[in-house]
Order: structure tokens, then sequence, then C-alpha cells
């Protein structure tokens, strides 16, 4: 595994952070010193088990006007109502496994345009796993995706039985963006679908 993620440093053009440093958001985004610090550098989690890609600009950025994914070159990720397993979604929804994600891994990163259902490249395809808070529970699931998302990568890097492994990274990129999961549930678990805002009122022109 360290051969695909070896363990990184904090460095000028790195930066290398755990999901239990992490707090809150908020003050960083209102005042934009954090975003600014890491903007340009590569960042990673460190997972207990690896250092993984994980960019949290999508995130702070607000979903840049000029940064808009299709949703083919996209599969999101979330936690059911009791944050006891993950969910992700592409053609249907299934549970994650490795098994299951090695399979997507396979559809997607090596489509190369030939399904219009997934990815026409790798280097556009992007994992988006979102997180409902910053409580425990929800950062150990967080960790324990990532474990698993790394495995299913790592797998699917090995079956090429090549030593490069920097230049198949480099042609099938790991892309992970964290997002906030703004889904609402009643006690019971059922998603609660906000209605639409009304239409604004017809402007009176007035001679």
């Amino acid at each position: 595994m360290k051969d695909v993620f070896p363990t990184q440093k904090n460095t000028d053009s790195t930066f290398v952070f755990a999901l239990d440093t992490i707090i809150s958001f908020k003050n960083y985004i209102e005042k934009c010193e954090y975003y600014e610090e890491i903007a340009n550098k590569k960042q990673y989690v460190r997972t207990q088990n690896n250092d993984i890609p994980l960019n949290i600009n999508f995130f702070i950025k607000c979903h840049l006007p000029t940064f808009c994914p299709k949703e083919k070159n996209t599969i999101i990720l979330e936690g059911d109502f009791k944050e006891n397993k993950t969910l992700f979604f592409h053609e249907d929804e299934k549970v994650l496994s490795v098994k299951n994600f090695e399979e997507y891994l396979n559809k997607q990163l090596l489509n190369w345009g030939k399904d219009y259902g997934y990815s026409y490249s790798p280097d556009r395809s992007i994992i988006l796993l979102r997180y409902r808070d910053l409580t425990d529970k929800s950062k150990n699931r967080l960790n324990s995706v990532l474990d698993t998302i790394s495995v299913s990568y790592f797998n699917f890097i090995r079956s090429f039985k090549n030593d490069n492994l920097d230049s198949l990274k480099s042609v099938y990129p790991l892309q992970i963006l964290l997002e906030k999961d703004f889904r609402q549930f009643d006690e019971n678990g059922n998603l609660i679908h906000l209605p639409r805002p009304p239409q604004p009122a017809p402007i009176e022109i007035v001679e």
C-alpha cells in the first residue's frame, strides 16, 4: 500500500492533515485565511493506514462557477441516516465495499469515451465524499470510507502489473473532494424533501 500511497510531509507544496484535527470549516470559509494557506498545495488526509489525496478547496470555494463537473464524471458517497454505512451513486445505489468500488473504478477510469454513462477520460473522474457533520461518528465513517477507497484504488493500480506506479497514478489519478452533505432526515430516517422556494412575483411596470 505504501508504494501507491507513500507517507507525505508538510512542505511548501504539500499539506497533510487528519480528520480528527478539523473542528469547523466556518471560520476558515468566512476569513479565507486557511484557504489562502493551502490553495496551491497538494492536499492529503492521513488515516490510520495511508496518506490519501483529499481536496477541500472544492468545499471552501463553494462551487466555483468555472468548475462544474458533469454528472458522468462524478460519483457521490454519502452516509445513511445512522451513519453506519456509506452508499455510492452512479447508475444505481450500492453499499460501499472494496469489491463494489473496485468494479466502479474499472468501468470509470478505463472507459475512455466508450460508454457515455461514464467519464470520457480518467483525469476528469471525481469522487465527491460527503460528510454530515464533524462529530466523531461521522469522522470515523469518513476514515473507514477512505480506507475502503484506498484498497480499491490500490487493487486497480496493481492490476496493471506495472512497476511504474507514478506514471499509472498520473494517468489514472485518484481525485477525492470533500463536500458537505446538506440532506435532512426525520426521526424515522426518511429523507426530508424541502419545498422549492416560491417563484418571484412578476414585475409590474407602471407607465
